[in-house]
């Protein structure tokens, strides 16, 4: 009894002791800190860049029309007010560290030294900032696409890539990750890395039209593809796609499809290409023009990652937090590519990174398939070889 009055009187002390160390704080703000608005790297590079265009461009990924544009749509969202003890930080600087976090991947701990924060204070501000970078852009830069939206989709298709009632090119991505807490091997990727996947539909000019991210990194290409609500929508043929029409300048009624590679379904809007063992002339033209097509995801994913480095490196943080940093940069890179066309034509031929964690996911054939899908495949076959649909160069994949 004795023994137990004495334990309890002990952890009483300690709790006291706890708290009151707790409460005891060395520097309301650190001084380190307090010269913020005269040495963090905001207040004294900013005031610079702005008058270098260049520069600023390399800084931030977007020219300063963007910028400004951007601090506007956001500024509401990411006003903060000043207190007795501190000056809030401002929407500008706020949007500034996201963005330097996105485009570099530094640590919180190296972005609080330039900027004179707290660690913490950078981790909550870019948790905060890459929310509001998808609420407020997703609406107007990656809006839920419509009947008329998935036309305009497929024209473009046809008119740069030849590819006629292409909807968008699908693909996906391991974005690595630290360990997450208590993951098992849900997030264990094929690579021996712990991952998130990025699933992705993007249009002629290489812009994101649908993203999906999340996916277990354990998950193959189309495994995430069937678990996902575009697929679940595809199958119950609630996206809005157009009916079937006519292929150009043909009698033959196809419908809108959308294309992958050998890990995805052959279905019905889905197109795969023919398996490689004993492709026939014909055979080998289609996957030449599907791969002409599809190349189209696999260079926005490599203007992504050469833009937003962060994807380049293991993001160390927690799986939520992790896929809303992947929201932000799909959005923001439709956002300059709405904004700058010509920035995204320049990075095209992007840099390829061989120690890059942002890898594709494994290329698991997909056994699923439809007589509805191998019919439509057939019909873009004979399309692709008839003297309507065929292009000068495409007879150079025989040689």
């Amino acid at each position: 009894m004795a023994c137990s009055r004495r334990t309890k009187l002990l952890l009483l002390l300690w709790l006291r002791r706890r708290i009151r160390r707790r409460n005891t704080r060395r520097f309301w703000v650190h001084p380190i800190q307090q010269e913020r608005d005269s040495l963090g790297e905001f207040h004294h590079l900013y005031p610079q860049l702005i008058k270098d265009s260049e520069k600023f461009i390399k800084h931030f990924r977007m020219q300063k029309s963007s910028f400004s544009e951007l601090q506007d749509i956001c500024q509401d969202d990411l006003l903060k007010e000043n207190t007795n003890y501190r000056k809030a930080i401002s929407p500008i600087e706020r949007l500034t560290v996201t963005l330097r976090f996105l485009a570099t991947g530094e640590s919180f701990q190296s972005l609080a030294f330039r900027f004179r924060l707290g660690h913490e204070t950078v981790r909550r501000i870019v948790k905060e900032t890459v929310q509001v970078l998808w609420r407020k852009l997703q609406p107007q830069d990656m809006p839920v696409p419509d009947k008329h939206s998935w036309e305009q989709i497929a024209n473009g298709f046809q008119e740069r890539w030849q590819f006629p009632l292409c909807a968008g090119a699908i693909d996906g991505k391991h974005v690595q990750l630290k360990a997450p807490v208590d993951s098992g091997s849900q997030y264990f990727n094929y690579k021996g890395h712990y991952s998130i996947v990025l699933m992705a539909i993007c249009d002629a000019k290489s812009k994101f039209i649908v993203i999906d991210v999340g996916a277990y990194g354990s998950s193959s290409d189309g495994g995430i593809f069937q678990d996902s609500n575009f697929f679940q929508r595809l199958r119950e043929k609630t996206l809005h796609l157009p009916d079937p029409i006519q292929i150009p300048n043909t009698n033959t009624i196809a419908p809108y499809v959308f294309v992958g590679d050998e890990a995805f379904p052959l279905l019905e809007n889905l197109m795969r290409p023919f398996p490689r063992k004993e492709l026939s002339d014909e055979k080998r033209i289609f996957n030449y023009r599907l791969s002409r097509a599809r190349k189209q995801i696999e260079c926005a994913f490599g203007v992504l990652s050469s833009m937003w480095r962060i994807l380049r490196k293991p993001i160390e943080v927690q799986v939520d937090f992790a896929t809303d940093i992947v929201k932000a940069t799909c959005v923001l890179h439709n956002y300059i590519q709405n904004r700058e066309p010509d920035r995204i034509k320049e990075m095209g031929n992007f840099e390829d990174d061989t120690n890059s964690t942002f890898t594709p996911t494994p290329a698991r054939p997909g056994r699923r398939h439809t007589g509805d899908g191998k019919a439509v495949r057939n019909l873009l076959m004979k399309y692709f070889t008839s003297p309507t649909g065929s292009v000068h160069w495409q007879t150079n994949v025989l040689i």
